[in-house]
């Protein structure tokens, strides 16, 4: 399989190898992880995925229902992705979303 030159592929064994691993950065959404998050699951959920927290109290009517859905699973710590951060020395480290916090 070719990929583009910019994409470098992510293993599940070096991904459980790099998280034993100790952490130089912060566990803290910056603004633009938290972005892509939020728009990637408002996405999914327009696309008919399934919520993974509890609908009670939120209108389905609402024009901003999927970004609510989206925002309330973060805030829930219910997505189970992972997170690559590139630092500046050519190396990653990867965060679960369920290990990290809203800052603001």
């Amino acid at each position: 399989m070719d990929l583009h030159p910019e994409v470098k592929p992510v293993f599940r064994a070096e991904v459980a190898e790099m998280v034993k691993q100790p952490r130089i950065t912060q566990p803290f959404f910056t603004k633009y992880e938290y972005t892509t998050l939020v728009a990637v699951r408002a996405q999914q959920l327009a696309e008919g995925a399934k919520p993974l927290i509890d609908l009670k109290g939120l209108k389905t009517s609402d024009p901003m229902f999927v970004w609510t859905v989206a925002k309330k699973e973060i805030a829930e710590r219910k997505l189970p992705y992972i997170i690559r951060r590139q630092l500046p020395n050519n190396t990653s480290e990867f965060w679960s979303t369920q290990e990290m916090e809203i800052m603001w």
